[in-house]
């Protein structure tokens, strides 16, 4: 018990640091938009059909037992389905997937299950949407949440991993969608 009085007394700590950053939200959002990340789209099952958005806010956490994390806004409908759930599916995409990236990012003016019109989807058991040419989907079951200013961040145990078609993975960078150039 002694442990996790510590370490909640810890995390109190460094939630108070947050408060008191100096550095504004612009900034923040100037900052990490140079920050390279593959792109995925987060699946789940809402109460009206499939829901999905374009996310670069995901990231293994470990092997063993197989994990990722994934982070969503809370004000999606997507985050409130995943909660009630406890299921959502990680889709990586290639390369050739920009405009299904930009879709369900909003670009395209395209809202709620709509976005699904658009590419190969099928529904796994669990109910997750899954994009069959993804580079891989990983559908999880929720392990634990945290929730951090305006998002959640989701532990996903990977209960199936679908193998689609292999290809260059689609990266987001400085407000740009592109792929990997070997060096």
């Amino acid at each position: 018990m002694h442990a996790a009085a510590t370490l909640l007394e810890e995390l109190q700590e460094t939630a108070t640091l947050l408060e008191e950053s100096v550095l504004s939200r612009e900034d923040f959002r100037l900052a990490m938009r140079r920050l390279a990340g593959g792109v995925s789209i987060i699946s789940g099952a809402g109460p009206d059909g499939p829901l999905g958005v374009t996310a670069t806010a995901v990231t293994s956490l470990t092997a063993d037992p197989p994990s990722i994390l994934c982070c969503l806004n809370r004000s999606l409908e997507l985050e409130a389905a995943v909660k009630e759930t406890g299921r959502f599916g990680v889709n990586m995409l290639r390369a050739d997937h920009h405009d299904l990236a930009k879709r369900f990012a909003g670009m395209a003016g395209v809202r709620g299950s709509a976005k699904f019109e658009q590419g190969n989807w099928t529904i796994l058991a669990s109910d997750v949407p899954a994009l069959i040419d993804s580079l891989v989907t990983f559908d999880c079951r929720v392990d634990d949440l945290l929730e951090v200013g305006t998002h959640s961040i989701f532990v996903g145990l990977i209960t199936q991993a679908h193998f689609g078609k292999s290809g260059d993975p689609l990266v987001y960078c400085d407000g740009t969608f592109a792929s990997l150039v070997p060096l």
